[in-house]
């Protein structure tokens, strides 16, 4: 598990401005797209010349919860309280302190405080949970979306999960309609337009052309 410190609300208390921010990638994607093998990719090819230092990780749902709900990282947090920085942040993790289980409104508050603190420390690489609008006013990050044409992402997910054609048509409208809550409730306190760098689909490119390109990118705005 990562190192609870690199949760440190930093995003909240510096100018979005310094140089000291990421570097760092969100990937956002259709569901049926790659989203975590291309994270994997990447963490590999960008991990071949870094110092130990600059180590690249990968962050995805399941370890953003976890955090999300350790009580000892929101006491650590708290801690680290200052005069200015959000009642967003002081709320979601006082309510730990009622012995309740948090709801799922509150514990997505929990993620994109998570989220700002992991790309504020750098070498960051978020998996969704928003992370592209969670980091909208944060510099030196590069944000990815993978797209594809519904065929394809449905041929994709009945072979992986080794569903009909009929039941993996109606598992990627459930997860699709899911994900599109998700991201209309970030839409409402954070906007940018565009919402992405770099938008790819999957059926046009393998995901190790989409790694390269990306990594070229990344080293034509000196994230790598």
């Amino acid at each position: 598990m990562a190192d609870t410190s690199r949760t440190d609300q930093a995003g909240q208390d510096r100018n979005a401005g310094d140089v000291g921010v990421g570097p760092f990638i969100t990937i956002s994607r259709q569901f049926g797209c790659y989203g975590f093998s291309l994270g994997l990719l990447l963490m590999e090819i960008l991990n071949d010349d870094a110092a130990p230092e600059e180590t690249w990780r990968i962050y995805h749902r399941e370890i953003l919860e976890r955090l999300a709900t350790e009580t000892n990282m929101a006491a650590e947090l708290l801690d680290r309280e200052q005069a200015e920085q959000p009642r967003l942040l002081v709320d979601f993790f006082r309510s730990f302190k009622k012995s309740r289980i948090p709801s799922g409104y509150e514990i997505r508050k929990g993620i994109t405080t998570i989220i700002r603190g992991l790309a504020m420390d750098g070498h960051a690489i978020l998996i969704g949970q928003g992370g592209a609008q969670a980091t909208h006013d944060l510099p030196n990050g590069l944000w990815l979306r993978l797209e594809a044409p519904e065929e394809w992402r449905c041929r994709e997910v009945a072979l992986r999960e080794g569903l009909s054609e009929t039941q993996a048509r109606k598992r990627v409208a459930e997860m699709e309609k899911q994900r599109e809550e998700v991201r209309k409730l970030y839409r409402k306190q954070l906007q940018r337009v565009p919402e992405y760098h770099l938008t790819y689909d999957c059926s046009v490119f393998t995901l190790a052309q989409i790694a390269r390109h990306v990594v070229q990118a990344m080293r034509i705005k000196g994230l790598a």
